[in-house]
């Protein structure tokens, strides 16, 4: 096992992604693979995540996002990797 990548992500997925426990589904991943940073809504029918820790974690979380929970249907996603900031303490869902 080689030495873990600390990473800084923003993933956007686009489609029927509001008010399917999206955003639930994210920070329960999150927890899962000690993610820190968080997910919201936004104005435009969008939900972003912001990411922080482990490079493989985030892929994994990317790709879950990339299905979604079970009645979400994501038409569209990106990510952007970024540096580390390490200006999050937990994983939490944003209003």
């Amino acid at each position: 096992m080689g030495k873990s990548e600390e990473k800084r992500a923003r993933i956007v997925v686009r489609g029927v992604v509001q008010g399917v426990g999206f955003r639930y589904y994210v920070m329960q991943k999150a927890q899962e693979m000690r993610l820190k940073g968080y997910v919201q809504n936004l104005p435009n029918g969008e939900v972003e995540a912001v990411v922080e820790g482990d490079k493989l974690f985030i892929d994994d979380i990317y790709r879950a996002m990339q299905r979604g929970p079970t009645k979400a249907k994501v038409n569209d996603h990106a990510i952007h990797w970024l540096d580390p900031k390490n200006d999050f303490r937990t994983f939490m869902i944003k209003r």
